[in-house]
């Protein structure tokens, strides 16, 4: 993601790009409340306005990008699709595993769930 963020960042000067290896910086990650990588934190007059946890395309950082510049608050709730698909094959796996023992109930409704949150998290 490096790229597009690279890429992104360069198109608004306003706003400054600060990285951080949340592997490299353990304390500060936590300090952040970052729990996934990537995390991209917008942060405006020392105020969080928005916070997005998985890989995002270009469109999604520009969005990202420019609602720091002007200070609008954006709230970015979605998962990525890469992160919906991850959820989907995920919940399916589970809850085929729990037919497969049984069935047992509470793998499948767990997996059910893994796959019904990915599919509620669209915009």
């Amino acid at each position: 993601m490096k790229p597009d963020l690279d890429a992104v960042a360069g198109e608004f000067d306003s706003v400054d790009l600060v990285v951080l290896d949340a592997t490299e910086q353990p304390g500060a990650a936590a300090e952040l409340r970052v729990l996934g990588t990537p995390t991209l934190i917008a942060v405006r007059n020392g105020a969080e306005i928005a916070r997005v946890v998985g890989r995002r395309n270009r469109a999604e950082l520009r969005e990202l990008f420019a609602a720091t510049a002007t200070g609008a608050t954006l709230a970015v709730t979605r998962l990525s699709r890469g992160d919906r698909q991850v959820w989907t094959v995920a919940g399916g796996a589970v809850t085929l595993a729990g037919l497969a023992l049984g069935p047992a109930w509470p793998l499948i409704v767990a997996g059910v769930g893994l796959a019904g949150y990915a599919n509620l998290r669209r915009r």
